[in-house]
């Protein structure tokens, strides 16, 4: 009896060992349903939380996870009967605000934004601002220009695997052409005077009606399968007969991969669609110094951009790769061919010093439409009827990430870009009054030398010091014309030499805000003969907060009181100063 006895304990040892080592395997559990404060009878295994941090210039989020090994344990200890927890009340949301303010050269400004409170299934609300100014400046009479848009968003789950989301929006700007001179407006119109001038003759205006839809899965896990879909229409329609309606198409899907059994990564594909029509049909309206008497009205229908990025994210030998390739098809520049790109996508990303140090090596590049919305908001002044390409951008560049201290953060980059098409402007010498500009684009090389400091004292003082130095190569404007008119210059127009920032943030117990910022832009060439000189600037900004409600405000801006220009024969303002307050109405 006692041999079986012996016989039977070992073999029940035995097969004790073995499940441990054939029971061992993956399990991966999602729980989903209503919160409620209980501690549940489950046995607690805590795993700790892991940050990845993505350095430096990855362009995609790249995420891995890492699943535990669950081993089965011989002893059980008891249970402890659940017990319920009374929860917190919830609190107060500050879902809304109104910003008002008013300041000098009659400028008023208004903000608000107001959306729905919790809800797991959908959020919805409204965003509307406001900022004009109604003043003169001496010898170039009134300056006015103005901005309001009004946008309504939402966003809806449905059965907790997909997320719809949309806005609808609509915005109005307007500005005067004032850059020119009461005496070049006698020069020209002997019989006329600024006051004897309507506005209308110079002023324009734009109203831009736009849609968004997008749909993604709820997906978070980068190992399956992820995609997101959005559609963009837009209808611009501006003074002088000028139309633009733009649609865009983009797409995306993810799908998670292993390599050698070993390594883990997310392959990517990313397809746009972006396409434009436009119109001009001037009429007998004409900006006023137009020199010719009739300008041919011009319909260009669909001009598209198509794009493909196929890339995939990963970790190899403690480097981080983001590796792909852009394709694109430009059948916008020109009308009558489509011409194939090709621009690197490649990062190589690397922590060292126990994370503190980041560096990073890349090969980017892509192409963008010039579409008339995108000009009129770099340069307001632009003439109708302007000419559209597509910028293409090759960029190759280093960078440094260096945590010299909890408090002390240093960033540096070298940057070498072949730009071609790239957008500039220059005068157009159609309007005598030398005060409506046109595109110039130039093809040029661009090196960028450029680092900032940081450093953050337990989030109440934050001080930011930088800056970029630029160096160009050959410039060619692509007009025989103009190339051999600005062939002297160093740098395309207006294109600084180099720029720098200074700012001081300060937070003095949730009460005070302050915030100080300087900045520096060197000189620019306007054209072959004229240089606009650096331009200084001092901002600040002081911010009360009476309670959590209801706080006032006092922004400065231009405090050189410098007469600056940021483009040719347009003179700006001196100081601005806003004063004003913002209110929020609190719900549980």
């Amino acid at each position: 009896m006692k041999k079986i006895f012996t016989i039977a304990t070992l073999l029940a040892v035995a097969a004790t060992l073995s499940a441990q080592q054939e029971g061992t395997y993956n399990e991966s559990v999602v729980v989903k349903g209503s919160y409620r404060p209980t501690i549940e009878q489950a046995e607690k295994i805590n795993f700790p939380a892991q940050i990845t941090d993505t350095i430096g210039r990855m362009e995609h989020d790249f995420r891995y996870s890492i699943t535990p090994m669950r081993l089965r344990a011989l002893y059980e200890p008891s249970r402890i009967k659940a017990a319920r927890i009374v929860g917190e009340p919830a609190t107060k949301l500050y879902n809304n605000y109104l910003r008002l303010g008013v300041g000098n050269y009659w400028t008023p400004m208004a903000d608000l934004y107001w959306s729905s409170t919790r809800d797991k299934k959908k959020t919805y609300g409204v965003r509307l601002n406001h900022l004009s100014s109604w003043d003169r400046l001496p010898g170039y009479g009134r300056n006015h220009f103005g901005n309001t848009g009004i946008t309504l968003f939402g966003k809806y789950i449905v059965g907790e695997k997909l997320q719809l989301s949309t806005d609808l929006g609509y915005e109005h700007d307007h500005n005067l052409y004032y850059g020119f001179h009461d005496s070049t407006l006698t020069t020209v119109y002997p019989t006329y005077t600024r006051d004897s001038i309507s506005i209308k003759d110079y002023r324009a205006s734009y109203n831009v009606a736009s849609w968004n839809f997008g749909v993604k899965n709820m997906q978070l896990d980068p190992n399956k399968f992820g995609f997101a879909a959005n559609v963009h229409l837009s209808d611009l329609w501006a003074t002088w007969g000028q139309n633009e309606l733009n649609l865009n198409l983009s797409g995306d899907v993810r799908y998670g991969f292993e390599m050698m059994r070993q390594y883990k990564g997310v392959a990517y594909l990313h397809m746009e669609w972006d396409a434009y029509t436009n119109g001009l049909r001037l009429g007998d309206k004409i900006p006023l110094g137009f020199v010719l008497p009739a300008v041919q009205d011009t319909v260009r229908i669909w001009s598209n951009i198509v794009k493909a990025n196929p890339y995939v994210d990963f970790i190899f030998s403690g480097l981080q790769f983001h590796a792909g390739l852009t394709a694109a098809w430009d059948a916008y520049t020109t009308d009558t061919a489509t011409l194939f790109r090709l621009f690197p996508d490649v990062v190589v990303s690397k922590k060292l010093l126990a994370d503190r140090l980041a560096l990073s090596v890349g090969a980017t590049g892509g192409m963008e439409a010039n579409s008339l919305n995108a000009m009129r908001t770099v340069n307001p002044y632009i003439a109708p009827g302007s000419e559209m390409r597509a910028t293409r951008r090759y960029d190759f560049y280093g960078s440094a990430r260096w945590s010299i201290s909890r408090k002390l953060e240093a960033d540096a980059e070298i940057k070498y870009q072949l730009l071609r098409d790239d957008l500039t402007f220059t005068l157009d010498p159609l309007y005598s009054l030398n005060n409506v500009y046109s595109p110039l684009y130039v093809d040029n090389n661009r090196l960028t030398i450029g680092a900032n400091i940081t450093f953050v004292n337990d989030e109440m003082i934050t001080l930011r010091a930088g800056g970029h130095y630029y160096a160009y190569g050959a410039v060619d404007y692509n007009d025989s014309v103009v190339n051999t008119a600005l062939a002297k210059l160093s740098s395309p127009l207006y294109r600084p030499d180099w720029d720098a920032l200074v700012s001081a943030d300060v937070n003095y117990h949730d009460k005070w805000l302050f915030h100080l910022e300087g900045r520096l832009l060197g000189s620019m060439h306007a054209d072959a003969e004229l240089t606009l000189p650096m331009r200084y600037g001092i901002a600040a900004e002081v911010e009360y907060r009476h309670n959590r409600a209801l706080s006032f405000f006092l922004r400065m801006d231009n405090l050189a009181f410098q007469r600056y220009y940021l483009w040719a024969n347009y003179p700006s303002q001196r100081a601005l100063f806003i004063l004003g307050l913002t209110y929020t109405i609190p719900h549980k």
